[in-house]
């Protein structure tokens, strides 16, 4: 969505993976760190990382004063919820939301229409009643 509505280039990495190349960071990029906990050893690992090298390192989480909360310049809480699981649904789900919603704000800034704005962020609010129809399925 950064790219297709916010015209701006992203890569997607896992931090496992990061954490173990030399990734090519610059002063002037914004990193996202996703984690469901807050707490996730190596995207705290990379997150250092690329604070060391002078990128802006931005937090998405669900837990309130975890370490990644903490040690991001900025964020976003999901409040999904208190965890059940370790991959659950609804942190996902709510990471996806806030990314979206993230990119709207980007993409109105710089070319998205209101009226494709509106449309995306319609679907978006669409969301729980689809997953409850799921349930009652």
């Amino acid at each position: 969505m950064f790219e297709q509505f916010a015209r701006i280039p992203t890569e997607v990495e896992y931090a496992s993976e990061f954490r173990y190349r030399n990734p090519i960071i610059n002063p002037d990029d914004a990193i996202f760190f996703i984690s469901q906990s807050g707490e996730t050893a190596d995207t705290l690992a990379a997150m250092r990382e690329a604070k060391i090298r002078g990128a802006l390192a931005l937090g998405i989480c669900n837990a309130v004063g975890s370490s990644i909360a903490r040690e991001s310049i900025a964020g976003v809480y999901t409040h999904a919820g208190p965890e059940i699981g370790v991959a659950s649904t609804k942190a996902f789900t709510s990471q996806l939301v806030v990314l979206s919603l993230i990119t709207l704000l980007i993409a109105r800034k710089n070319s998205l229409s209101l009226v494709d704005g509106q449309v995306v962020a319609e679907e978006l609010s669409k969301i729980p009643d689809k997953i409850r129809a799921d349930f009652k399925a």
